[in-house]
Formats: C-alpha cells, sequence, structure tokens
C-alpha cells in the first residue's frame, strides 16, 4: 500500500497535480486499490484498509492522497462491507484515547 501511494503521489507531482479526488481516480494506482478492496476475504480488506488508514497522519501531500483514497473507495465502492469496513476502521481508531491524528479527524470529517 505504502509503494503505490508514494509512487502515485511521485508520478502526480511529476506531471504538476495535486491529489483530489478526481486526479486520483484515473491511473493504474487506483486500479489497484479498487482490485484489492474487492477481490480480497472480509480479512484481507481490513488488513489492507487499515495499512490506508495507517498513513493518515500530520498534514503533507502524503496524508491528503491516503485520505483522498480512501474517501474515492467509499464512495466508488458498490460493495456495503467495503462502506462498512471502511467506516468501522475509522471508528475504531477514533474510539482510542486522545490524540488522534489530523488525518484520520479530516478524513472521518470529511466522510460524515
Amino acid at each position: 500500500v505504502l509503494y503505490v501511494g508514494v509512487k502515485a503521489i511521485n508520478l502526480m507531482h511529476s506531471n504538476h497535480h495535486t491529489p483530489t479526488q478526481t486526479t486520483i481516480a484515473q491511473g493504474a494506482h487506483m486500479d489497484i486499490f479498487q482490485n484489492l478492496a474487492v477481490d480480497l476475504d472480509n480479512e484481507g480488506r481490513y488488513l489492507f484498509l487499515n495499512a490506508i488508514c495507517n498513513q493518515l497522519r500530520y498534514p503533507n501531500t502524503h496524508t491528503h492522497y491516503f485520505s483522498c483514497t480512501l474517501l474515492h473507495l467509499f464512495a466508488e465502492g458498490n460493495s456495503e462491507k467495503l462502506r462498512e469496513q471502511i467506516t468501522r476502521i475509522l471508528l475504531e481508531r477514533l474510539c482510542a484515547n486522545r490524540p488522534h491524528p489530523w488525518g484520520l479527524l479530516i478524513t472521518f470529517i470529511e466522510l460524515i
């Protein structure tokens, strides 16, 4: 997850783009993420989404890219299970003791 994300961010920077939900939706990187989200079983998907949520940290391009990726997977996911798991993972992390990472809070607020 981290490797594909870093390569996608480097490609966007070389093309002078910033990560938004429309710019990340195009390309092989998002195809990889979408295929993993759809093809993995419940436990694999849970681990995959946790790996994405681990990248939601302090304000930077890296966090913004993974936040947009998670929001795109939620919006474009045609599976109720996928949406439920994304919400579950974000809520599990927000129910833990403070402080919460900035990227996690922003992603959850945008999801609502």
